[in-house]
């Protein structure tokens, strides 16, 4: 493999690597700006219901005895269309009221609660995105678990619409890159070609044969190029155009 083409090879595979990590960043970029603008939804409504229900919390009422918490979730529940799911359940986990757009949405929420030890946390899954508070009383008691579901398909449906126009702007780039790799090819091949018979030339100089000629005076030379094929033909011409001497001859010569 001729050195231009290595040239050519490594030049494309390090425009490949940065656009591929330049459209992975993009992706990323993306899927967290729709993260964050879904959590910011979905927080308007859990903190506008945490309010409501603290508000009965601090009168001293227990989640259980309060009589308008189903009129409270099914009013937090139609504010949006992604929310699918508001719950209250105790410290346990265990369902206290729950308010769903469909009847087979009336699950457990025990399985939402594992693993989450904090005041609040938001999950990302295919069954939805989840996020939940903890309610805690006036002396920072749990006093239940807030948590609110929002429909994820539409976040992942946009995530996978996102990956696949961006890679295929990726891919088209990377088509793209192809000609103009292919005129520095062909650029690159006109240069060493000059260099070559440069090189040829000063052989046939130091042995004493006629030069190669000027077969590259219609290359696209850059100034300095040619002021340096100029001072090579200045060095050239200085040089014996005689045949050199032979062994025999040279034998003879000292034996005189």
């Amino acid at each position: 493999m001729s050195l231009t083409v290595k040239i050519g090879v490594a030049l494309f595979l390090v425009l490949a690597a940065a656009l591929s990590m330049t459209t992975m960043l993009n992706y990323l970029r993306f899927e967290q700006t729709l993260r964050t603008l879904l959590t910011q939804r979905i927080n308007v409504i859990s903190n506008e219901t945490t309010q409501d229900l603290l508000a009965g919390i601090d009168l001293g009422l227990r989640l259980e005895n309060m009589e308008n918490l189903d009129a409270i979730l099914d009013r937090r529940l139609g504010m949006s269309s992604e929310i699918t799911r508001i719950t209250v359940a105790n410290c346990q986990g265990a369902s206290i009221a729950q308010a769903s757009k469909t009847p087979e949405e009336n699950a457990s929420p025990a399985a939402a609660l594992e693993n989450h030890t904090g005041s609040s946390w938001t999950n990302f899954g295919k069954q939805g995105v989840i996020t939940g508070t903890t309610l805690r009383d006036s002396l920072g008691q749990c006093a239940g678990i807030l948590t609110v579901t929002a429909d994820s398909t539409d976040y992942f449906r946009k995530l996978d619409g996102a990956y696949a126009e961006m890679w295929k702007s990726a891919a088209i780039g990377m088509l793209a890159i192809i000609p103009v790799l292919g005129l520095l090819f062909i650029l690159m091949r006109r240069r060493h070609r000059v260099f070559s018979e440069l090189h040829e030339d000063i052989e046939r100089a130091l042995s004493g044969q006629k030069g190669t000629g000027t077969r590259h005076d219609k290359d696209a030379l850059t100034e300095s190029e040619m002021e340096l094929i100029a001072l090579y033909r200045e060095l050239r011409d200085q040089l014996p155009h005689n045949a050199p001497l032979t062994n025999g001859d040279a034998s003879s010569e000292k034996s005189k």
